[in-house]
């Protein structure tokens, strides 16, 4: 991403602790503004909420609860990029994606029926439905990072 067209850069860091969630959620309030449409913000906001809640709830469970989890989101005049780092072991999200996609390709599937997956099945209806970039890597120090990206529609496009 081009750092010329940057309009807005936040980062946060917080405890690994359900109760820090007001607190990222407030962090993030200050994205919702123009030119990110309500509907991208609350797209944003939800899979914010939804990796930040995985890292505490998956990867950092055994875990000191003082183990940092980091967040950082640049908005461009491109795209919108949320960011999440944590220290839990690495997770292969591709793999878990293709196997609830071909889940939920089946008409039977009742996603209240998968619980524990509800994160993934939102990450995957993000990418298939809402045309996000949805990616778990591995990175030096140890570290995971969940990357959301979303293109900016211009209004040239339209």
């Amino acid at each position: 991403m081009q750092t010329d067209s940057l309009i807005h850069n936040s980062s946060l860091q917080v405890a690994s602790d359900l109760d820090a969630m007001a607190t990222v959620v407030e962090w993030f309030d200050q994205f919702n503004c123009t030119p990110l449409p309500y509907q991208l913000w609350i797209e944003g906001q939800t899979g914010l909420i939804e990796g930040f809640t995985n890292v505490i709830r998956h990867a950092h469970k055994h875990l000191n609860s003082q183990t940092p989890v980091e967040l950082a989101v640049q908005m461009t005049s491109e795209y919108l990029q949320i960011r999440i780092w944590d220290r839990g072991d690495i997770f292969n999200l591709e793999a878990a994606l293709e196997k609830l996609s071909q889940k939920t390709s089946d008409r039977t599937f009742n996603p209240l029926d998968h619980e524990a997956h509800w994160g993934c099945i939102f990450f995957l209806k993000l990418r298939r439905d809402y045309a996000w970039t949805v990616s778990y890597t591995r990175e030096l120090e140890d570290r995971n990072c969940l990357l959301l990206e979303k293109k900016l529609v211009s209004t040239s496009e339209l």
